[in-house]
């Protein structure tokens, strides 16, 4: 049964998807509960890359200043070979002069959408491990880990990631393989500013990919210099192999093929400030069973090499809160959010999946493929288009893109609509 203001909902997972759903929803006067299982919300990752449409809705939150004020402006990719050959060359500014990215330390994300669902009306529940979740067609019912007596609400959104263990007992036919490959990555500064502006990436065929993004300042030192999240990419069962072997080993391998990364590898001192992350290729064909909904890495999750994780969760997250805000009723809204949002995200889902083997695979001459058509493709109009495109986040499906308004950003039905204006 719903409030007299709005809808009962939970929202599974204090990350970057599950805050923007939940300050959404309850500014909109639902009654909102956010159940992590963590004592105290903490980001995990790495410095993440947003695009024009997930600056959009960071926009439609009223945080868009704060997160331009401490990311970093990002222009374009520059990728090569670790002997110096072009690979990808691409920048925002030929699909559009106004469109660019913004590199932001995760961090800096988590606090500043932390710091916004404080501000709104939602509840959070932190030590709240959501140990199962029975739906039916008219309410969600949670049950959790620590034996708290469970809870029934009218909507029950799951957004805790693409290991989340709720999928497997929702009933939804799903696939979520693991990738056996992730990453090592660790933040240091940038003192000098060698890699301010772009993505750049380094490539010796398809089994070593390196890259330096810049995200601009620690949330931990806002006076601190600009700073670059360094990414290397290795087989998932090498990671604590990597780590264990020690900082001294791990800056070999980094200047064995990128010596310019020598400055910034000065501030790397301890293990501790390295970290490692895998990866899942999540497919469902639906989000959704009676009131519980998924949404995020949860619903969709993919390899990082087209850096759109949380850029898909946000419009998730804007697209329902507006679907529910303009639909009769839950099931209508649901249906409506998903068939909007469906389309993108598996266009992303599949381009990443084709892509990565090209980058991340023991089976080299994918890379040197890579490296003798993807020049080129960068520099043919049709094909640069799809790839600036791609990478801004602006493709709806294979065929289509979202069109550009006046001001130059992402026209996005339901996120941009008037409905969500009034939010």
């Amino acid at each position: 049964m719903s409030t007299p203001s709005g809808y009962r909902i939970a929202v599974v997972g204090c990350g970057v998807g599950g805050m923007a759903v939940a300050t959404l929803l309850a500014d909109a006067g639902h009654a909102v509960t956010v159940y992590e299982r963590f004592a105290v919300p903490r980001p995990l990752g790495a410095g993440l890359l947003l695009q024009p449409t997930g600056l959009s809705v960071l926009r439609r939150l009223g945080v868009e200043p704060v997160a331009l004020d401490c990311g970093a402006r990002i222009t374009g990719i520059d990728g090569r070979t670790t002997r110096g050959r072009t690979v990808l060359r691409l920048n925002y500014a030929d699909l559009d002069p106004r469109l660019h990215g913004l590199g932001i330390h995760r961090g800096a994300l988590f606090d500043l959408l932390f710091e916004r669902l404080k501000r709104s009306a939602a509840t959070l529940k932190t030590a709240s491990e959501v140990a199962r979740i029975d739906a039916s067609e008219t309410q969600a019912v949670l049950h959790f880990a620590n034996g708290t007596a469970p809870v029934a609400v009218d909507l029950a959104l799951v957004a805790d990631g693409a290991h989340s263990a709720l999928r497997m007992q929702a009933g939804i036919r799903h696939r979520a393989p693991l990738y056996p490959w992730g990453c090592l990555w660790t933040t240091l500064p940038d003192v000098e500013g060698r890699f301010a502006g772009q993505l750049h990436q380094r490539f010796r065929d398809s089994r070593v990919m390196i890259g330096a993004l810049p995200v601009g300042r620690r949330p931990d030192d806002p006076q601190g210099p600009p700073c670059i999240t360094v990414f290397w990419s290795l087989p998932a069962r090498e990671i604590e192999a990597a780590r264990a072997a020690g900082v001294a080993a791990l800056k070999a391998r980094f200047l064995e093929h990128w010596p310019e990364l020598a400055a910034p590898l000065e501030h790397l001192r301890e293990v501790d400030q390295i970290a490692g992350a895998t990866y899942r290729h999540v497919a469902m064909p639906r989000w959704s069973a009676g009131r519980v909904a998924f949404l995020g890495d949860a619903a969709h999750g993919t390899s990082p090499q087209l850096g759109q994780g949380a850029n898909l969760a946000l419009l998730d997250a804007a697209t329902l809160a507006s679907a529910l805000a303009t639909a009769p009723d839950i099931d209508t809204a649901l249906s409506l959010a998903e068939a909007e949002r469906q389309p993108p995200a598996a266009f992303y889902r599949q381009a990443s999946h084709l892509l990565t083997p090209f980058y991340q695979s023991r089976f080299a001459p994918l890379g040197w493929l890579r490296d003798l058509t993807f020049g080129p493709l960068c520099a043919f109009p049709p094909s640069r288009n799809l790839m600036l495109s791609t990478l801004a986040g602006v493709r709806r499906s294979w065929w289509r893109t979202f069109p550009l308004d006046a001001a130059g950003r992402p026209d996005l039905p339901l996120v941009n609509s008037a409905s969500a204006a009034c939010i």
